[in-house]
């Protein structure tokens, strides 16, 4: 059974800050369908690029490089990344690989 794509939306919240909302899991073959727009996406905010992690059930190390990776493109583009709203299972993984050490996060 393959797993479904993550769902991605994406909404300004005013001129400097792109939030992007990520649904369902996100392990190697989700994060692989939305590098390319999260990419795009810290090259073009001028600000903040905001990831809203509400509805995240699930990230594996997949996701957690994927996070990394947007933010050294955000710190290259000067756009300041922020995860937030990070549920428990997800916070477990980003936690213990250190990620909230690297990138400003806030949890559910």
């Amino acid at each position: 059974m393959m797993t479904p794509p993550i769902g991605l939306t994406t909404a300004p919240l005013d001129q400097s800050t792109t939030e992007v909302a990520l649904a369902g899991e996100l392990d190697l073959y989700t994060a692989a369908h939305i590098e390319a727009e999260l990419t795009r996406l810290a090259g073009q905010t001028e600000c903040e690029l905001l990831l809203d992690l509400a509805d995240v059930t699930f990230c594996d190390s997949s996701g957690v490089a994927l996070f990394l990776r947007v933010h050294r493109r955000c710190v290259a583009a000067g756009v300041r990344l922020r995860l937030c709203r990070i549920q428990r299972l997800p916070a477990r993984v980003i936690c213990a690989l250190g990620v909230d050490r690297a990138v400003a996060c806030s949890f559910a």
